[in-house]
């Protein structure tokens, strides 16, 4: 097999991933050499890190717009890129400002990501305009509305450099309540080997491009970097509440030795020169830029160990780098899954690297809108308005609805596929390639569809793969399974993949970073001392950070007692939700004053003042209002020892109270 990958894709070594976080593709010189404001250093991409996760920096909320004063600092990048669901949303929608939780673990270890709008947004409509509608939410994020001397016009926000002057930007998604974008969040995975970013290529475009917004002319990820800072509500903001903070003034020290020289030097002391949005952007970038996967079973297979794949999994792998239609029948998936990500053309001569193709890497599947694609239609008044992807850039029709190629690895934890999101397993996806029928009319009609997915066997081929069920089973196991690295969410020592999510090794400073301890940084939380990713009352229970006492929104009723050998309790409770709010996460129940010759037999734990408690793995993570759950509570006394009493008190959260 090695020689058929090697064959086609001209050299085994074109889908190795680079050792080091230094040979990652970074912006070049005309030159060719790296340019040194771009360099990839360890201090750039750990500040960039921490950035990226840390809720300080959405402080740019303003009411004019329909913004939230409550929702200020509550969410982060990490809010729709969790390294539990591959550095994506992990849901149908994405919410970061105004959204609330993160998710939570069932009985058997399983993370399930809920996210939802928060419950004390403004309600802006009667009418839901799709399922899953909140009713909170007035425009995309990425959607503007501005008033021109020839009317009102609808746009992406490249439209506000576009537009002649006057115009007053009337309503934006970027500043309304809830920050939620039309389409399924993007990994970050993979994120340097791309000479476009984010689904249509919004990110590394031109300025001059009809739906370029480029300012500084970066490449795709500083743009991207660029771009996130003004549609999160960070651009212009952020800058001050992070220079509140000594630990994050030293990490910027460290990561940008030339602005810290110059901030030095300046009098009086001026930390704009040193912490802004382009140093903010740039650190961002290089975190974002060494987001990858090193240690998966292909990894392995590629550096040459012959066991690393399962029997199946080699079956799929032949499927995959076998051209479609052909003697032998394979997917043909290589032609646009190639490279180190498996996000490229096969003949991209920068193949390895970040690529030359720029168009090459955009297809129309013949699919459906996101559901929130809905908010446009209202915001426009057009009931036929659809996402157009790659047009709404370009501005060119031969580029409608075409999607950018992404990444295959880490599939497994993704969750949600596609730009609308609307498939939710991979196996899903390969069986929608296999048979090749468009999902959607309007989009096939464009006159863009295209045959490498219709037809990938060529010209009067028969429509989609031709597999047989144990064939896209097989070449699922090779997706889904081949390519996944633990690490990429959990520390391994001995894994070469960093891990995307906030680790303990990250924000224990007191012993890895004692610098940043001295510094006023606390142990478990990030240096402005808020939660990893998310600072809502919600998500700080789901991380275990704080519980919420239940126990006067609850029904707790005895239903039964039975006492078993006269030194055995059983206790029989039916609980109640009797409030008009949601209980979440987990259902703590607490066994308070009960005698220490009394042991309670069925507890989860104990908690930090010696109570036993049990854990109840809620059904779908809630109890709604009006719902109960029967629970037993098991005790059993020692000899001569009094009869079983105590104090319930009830819970919601993660970890240990």
């Amino acid at each position: 097999m090695r020689r058929l990958i090697d064959h086609q894709v001209g050299g085994i070594e074109k889908l190795m991933v680079p050792a080091l976080d230094s040979e990652i593709p970074s912006p070049r010189l005309p030159d060719g050499s790296v340019d040194p404001a771009f360099q990839t250093t360890e201090a750039k991409r750990y500040l960039g890190k921490l950035l990226f996760h840390d809720p300080i920096r959405t402080a740019r909320i303003m009411p004019a717009f329909g913004g939230v004063e409550a929702t200020k600092q509550t969410a982060s990048c990490g809010s729709c890129h969790l390294g539990e669901a591959a550095s994506r949303a992990g849901a149908l929608f994405n919410f970061a400002v105004g959204g609330e939780g993160r998710g939570y673990t069932d009985a058997s270890g399983k993370f399930i990501v809920r996210r939802r709008p928060r419950s004390d947004l403004p309600i802006l409509r009667s009418t839901p305009l799709f399922p899953g509608d909140a009713l909170v939410d007035e425009l995309p994020t990425l959607t503007d509305i501005y008033q021109t001397t020839g009317g009102i016009v609808v746009g992406s926000p490249a439209l506000g450099r576009k537009l002649t002057p006057p115009f007053e930007l009337l309503r934006t998604g970027r500043l309304d309540a809830l920050d939620s974008v039309a389409r399924n969040a993007p990994g970050v995975i993979g994120f340097a080997f791309n000479t476009r970013l984010l689904l249509g290529g919004f990110a590394g475009e031109p300025d001059s491009s009809p739906g370029g917004l480029n300012p500084f002319g970066h490449t795709a990820g500083e743009n991207v970097a660029l771009l996130l800072l003004d549609a999160h509500r960070m651009l212009g903001a952020q800058s001050a509440k992070l220079q509140d903070f000594q630990a994050y003034v030293k990490l910027f020290k460290d990561a940008f030795p030339e602005e810290y020289a110059q901030y030095d030097a300046t009098f009086p002391k001026d930390l704009n020169v040193l912490i802004n949005d382009l140093t903010v952007l740039r650190a961002t970038a290089s975190f974002m830029r060494t987001v990858v996967t090193r240690d998966t079973p292909w990894d392995k297979f590629l550096a040459g160990d012959n066991g690393a794949l399962t029997v199946k999994q080699r079956r799929g792998a032949k499927l995959f780098f076998t051209p479609a239609g052909g003697r032998e029948r394979g997917a043909g998936c290589y032609t646009c899954h190639s490279g180190p990500m498996l996000n490229k053309q096969v003949n991209d001569p920068d193949v390895a690297g970040v690529g030359q193709f720029v168009e090459e890497n955009f297809f129309n599947l013949g699919l459906k809108d996101h559901p929130l694609q809905a908010l446009n239609v209202a915001a426009r008044h057009n009931p036929n308005f659809r996402d157009d992807g790659r047009r709404e850039i370009t501005a060119r029709d031969s580029d409608a609805f075409k999607f950018r190629v992404l990444t295959l690895r880490q599939l497994k934890d993704s969750k949600n596929f596609f730009h609308n999101g609307l498939f939710t397993s991979v196996k899903e996806v390969v069986e929608y390639f296999n048979a090749g029928m468009q999902q959607d009319a309007v989009a096939a009609s464009a006159g863009t569809l295209s045959e490498r997915f219709t037809n990938p066997g060529g010209p009067g081929s028969p429509r989609g793969l031709g597999l047989q069920e144990d064939e896209v089973n097989d070449l699922t196991d090779f997706l889904e399974n081949a390519l996944y690295d633990p690490a990429f969410v959990h520390f391994d020592p001995k894994s070469s993949t960093k891990p995307f999510v906030i680790t303990a090794r990250d924000i224990t400073y007191s012993k890895y970073r004692p610098d940043l301890a001295a510094a006023g940084a606390l142990d478990g939380l990030m240096p402005s001392r808020l939660p990893p990713s998310n600072n809502d009352a919600l998500s700080r229970r789901d991380m275990g950070l704080e519980f919420l006492d239940l126990t006067g929104q609850v029904d707790i009723a005895l239903i039964e007692s039975n006492g078993i050998r006269g030194h055995r309790q059983e206790d029989l409770y039916r609980i109640t939700n009797n409030s008009s709010s949601i209980v979440d996460t987990h259902l703590l129940t607490i066994v308070r004053g009960l005698s220490d010759q009394i042991e309670m037999e069925n507890a989860s734990g104990v908690t930090s003042s010696g109570d036993p408690y049990l854990r109840e793995f809620l059904p779908e993570g809630v109890l709604l209002p009006g719902q109960s759950i029967v629970q037993t509570l098991v005790f059993e006394r020692k000899h001569h020892a009094p009869s079983v009493s105590y104090k319930l008190t009830l819970l919601s959260g993660q970890g240990n109270p």
